[in-house]
């Protein structure tokens, strides 16, 4: 019986091996491609693609085109990650001669510019917020040609100098946004906004506990605040609307909390009345107020005088009632005296007049709902 150690036909054939062979169009259909054991090669004379068999048998799917240099260029167009730019530049420019211009200096964002530099713009007047090409040299006349590579949602790109240096941004189809765990742009926004001082895990440490629990998450705090305001009215009133944000229920709390009870210095020259407290309904925010209370104390040297001056009022047609109580006096009366309140459509005021100069402390209670929602 005869030994063959040699088969001769496209290429070379070691019986059992892996086997080289070439041929026009796509292997598998028919012939040695189809008999080829697993691991051979093919090229395919037509376009220059190779091919490997991985697995046995007939047909074109037992082969697997292999990737080159051309298939990865075709896939960078469109999808996500980008060719890297050497600077992300976001001065604003009128429109793009003013950023060519500004490149022509041969400096941009600290860094020197050369031909074919790629640079991120993002804050062109006019322009889409890509990756333009430094065309020429700069000084010389060089231009910005933007990359045919248009920006899409998802694109991501690496900036290889300038400020931003050694980051990542990606584009959600409007801006591009810095990402990454360590140094996001967004990330630094949110920590800034709700008063993080640090990275990691780090309970709120509120700068007082009359009410709210040193330690609580944001939500529980906005929730003891708005129980307790709640509360203390004789209806109970919550002043935070559902799903609200957590920055508009800590305002709506704020001015609740701040012009509900207000405390005022003032001094009056003597001769003329001043207003001492006066509080704006509109700055405010101050919804269906008819009554309002001053706990008020004027001084003229040892000479003192206190009273709590109550009263009801209607605001469309500045309209007042009101009636002082529990007056006290320390030394002598106040020569001249005069105390009572004034209202129009916008504000509240409580006057004061006197012969003579006087000092005077007002603690002012309002029985009002406010809403910054309207």
């Amino acid at each position: 019986m005869g030994f063959s150690m040699f088969q001769v036909k496209k290429g070379i054939n070691l019986d059992g091996l892996a086997q080289v062979m070439s041929g026009a169009g796509v292997p598998g259909a028919a012939g040695d491609a189809s008999l080829a054991p697993v691991g051979s090669l093919y090229l395919n004379v037509t376009d220059g693609q190779m091919f490997v068999k991985k697995s046995s048998g007939v047909g074109t799917d037992k082969w697997l085109r292999t990737q080159d240099s051309s298939d990865m260029a075709a896939a960078l167009q469109g999808i996500s990650w980008r060719e890297p730019a050497k600077l992300h530049v976001t001065t604003s420019y009128a429109d793009l001669a003013a950023a060519t211009t500004a490149m022509n200096t041969g400096t941009l964002d600290g860094t020197a510019i050369v031909a074919n530099d790629r640079i991120l713009f993002d804050n062109i007047t006019g322009a889409n917020k890509n990756v333009f090409v430094v065309t020429g040299t700069p000084g010389s006349g060089a231009t910005l040609v933007e990359d045919t590579n248009t920006a899409t949602k998802g694109d991501a790109l690496y900036v290889q100098s300038g400020t931003d240096a050694g980051k990542q941004f990606s584009y959600n189809g409007t801006i591009w946004v810095q990402q990454g765990a360590a140094s996001s742009t967004e990330i630094g926004f949110i920590k800034s906004f709700v008063g993080k001082s640090a990275d990691g895990n780090e309970t709120p440490d509120y700068s007082s506990n009359n009410v709210v629990t040193d330690g609580g998450s944001l939500e529980t705090a906005i929730g003891e605040l708005d129980n307790k305001i709640g509360t203390g009215h004789s209806e109970p009133v919550n002043f935070i609307q559902l799903n609200d944000a957590v920055m508009k229920g800590l305002h709506q709390l704020d001015i609740n909390l701040s012009a509900a009870r207000t405390f005022h210095f003032g001094s009056v020259s003597g001769g003329t009345a001043t207003e001492v407290c006066t509080t704006d309904f509109s700055t405010h925010h101050i919804e269906g107020c008819f009554s309002a209370e001053w706990r008020v104390v004027v001084a003229s040297g040892n000479n003192k005088w206190a009273g709590t001056v109550s009263a009801i009022f209607n605001r469309a047609t500045s309209e007042i009632d009101y009636n002082i109580s529990s007056i006290l006096t320390i030394g002598a009366p106040i020569a001249g005296l005069e105390v009572y309140p004034v209202v129009t459509s916008t504000t509240l005021a409580l006057m004061v007049n006197a012969t003579n100069a006087v000092t005077t402390f007002t603690t002012r209670t309002l029985n009002c709902y406010y809403d910054i929602y309207s």
